[in-house]
């Protein structure tokens, strides 16, 4: 084999996260054969975990593994950074300088923090108040929550895109559940900043959510935005149209704006979506540009809220698809399913399945209010999906 043809694969897939690694698999397993993955991190996290490990219910240990480990057999691991695409030339660079071919294109990138939109995100979380499950501060959010016996503790939603909306509300309701616990909810002041009208979007879900926060005697503030982080006065500063609100806090949950990595954007590949997402065919998956280009995941426009369980879905879609764009076949449609799982309590979830429309699409049988939290579906949420992404979903068999 020659130099050239160790480095032009059939299916190059740029990033080893939950979206690539599933992909990989699921090509293996439909027979196909030089399957790559670009990945920098050498240790892979079943991130839906890390809200748990933040509430004190996980450890961090339980939420990772090597990426050697998840990586399917039968499929190359390039240990690197893309940093651009030639989709014309159908090749990407890495930041080592190496150069890669190939047949098709599988984005699975993520998101990345808009410290563009809001300056000082990584230097606030190196402060002692501040912590993100969202930017691997899991654990200093569990210390925080634990140690907390009065005083003010704000929590933060941005505007999309974000990693499942309803996991960033996770956070407030398992430090209100340990603080409820420890006789010590009346003597901390709860604010959760929303930079959108709602909650989730979906009216029946909001309603169940909404209830829950004026149970626990919450401040929410809609349609605001963290304007600025001042770390040094531990205070945020908050804009609501016109009027501006400074907050202190003794324990700021920080969940920033997000947005696509720059140099998909630098590489033509956004179209003209804001903040950098893949301009893909939502119902396909498929660029809308370059058609041997595909893309999955929270850094993908597919008009839904991003989530594992989303992703799931758009997976399969995206390989058969592929697949079938190489036969000449007709294509399958992706509906926008997605689901926002919500701690309401300890031992309390909400499932929150529904469409890009908003509407509930439920996997529970139709007699069933899957609206209502439930232990069973904590239960699941917590213990049984961490192994079924382990064994069944990085493997391409669910």
């Amino acid at each position: 084999m020659s130099a050239a043809d160790d480095r032009h694969f059939d299916v190059l897939i740029i990033g080893g996260g939950n979206a690539g690694v599933s992909a990989a698999a699921r090509l293996l397993r439909k027979g196909v054969k030089r399957v790559t993955v670009i990945e920098p991190q050498t240790v892979h996290t079943y991130r839906p975990l890390l809200s748990y490990v933040g509430g004190g219910e996980a450890s961090l240990r339980s939420a990772e593994r090597t990426q050697r480990s998840v990586i399917p057999g039968g499929c190359t691991w390039i240990h690197d950074s893309a940093v651009a695409v030639d989709a014309d030339q159908a090749t990407v660079e890495c930041g080592s300088g190496a150069r890669y071919r190939y047949d098709d294109l599988v984005i699975g990138t993520g998101l990345v923090p808009d410290t563009d939109e809001l300056p000082g995100v990584h230097d606030a979380l190196r402060t002692p108040a501040v912590a993100s499950n969202y930017l691997d501060h899991a654990e200093k959010t569990w210390r925080l929550v634990e140690a907390m016996r009065r005083g003010h503790a704000v929590f933060t939603v941005p505007r999309a895109p974000v990693s499942c909306t309803g996991t960033t509300i996770k956070p407030l309701f398992l430090a209100a559940g340990c603080w409820k616990r420890a006789g010590r909810r009346n003597d901390i002041d709860i604010t959760l900043v929303i930079d959108r009208p709602h909650l989730l979007g979906v009216p029946g879900l909001d309603g169940r959510l909404s209830e829950r926060l004026r149970e626990l005697d919450v401040r929410v503030l809609y349609n605001a935005r963290v304007d600025a982080l001042k770390p040094e006065d531990q205070a945020i500063t908050v804009a609501n149209g016109d009027a501006i609100e400074q907050l202190p806090y003794d324990l700021l949950h920080l969940v920033p704006p997000f947005r696509g990595p720059h140099w998909l954007e630098a590489s033509g590949l956004t179209g003209a979506n804001a903040h950098g997402l893949i301009d893909v065919d939502p119902t396909t998956l498929r660029h809308r540009a370059h058609p041997s280009i595909w893309a999955a995941g929270d850094g993908a426009a597919i008009d839904t809220d991003p989530s594992g369980g989303a992703l799931r879905r758009q997976v399969k879609i995206l390989v058969d698809n592929l697949l079938a764009a190489r036969r000449g076949q007709p294509m399958s449609a992706y509906d926008g399913y997605t689901v926002a799982p919500v701690t309401t309590d300890r031992r309390r979830l909400i499932a929150g399945e529904f469409d890009r429309a908003g509407a509930i699409q439920s996997s529970l049988p139709s007699f069933i209010d899957s609206t209502k939290p439930r232990a069973t579906a904590w239960a699941f949420d917590r213990y049984a999906l961490p192994q079924m992404y382990w064994h069944l979903i990085l493997k391409g068999r669910l």
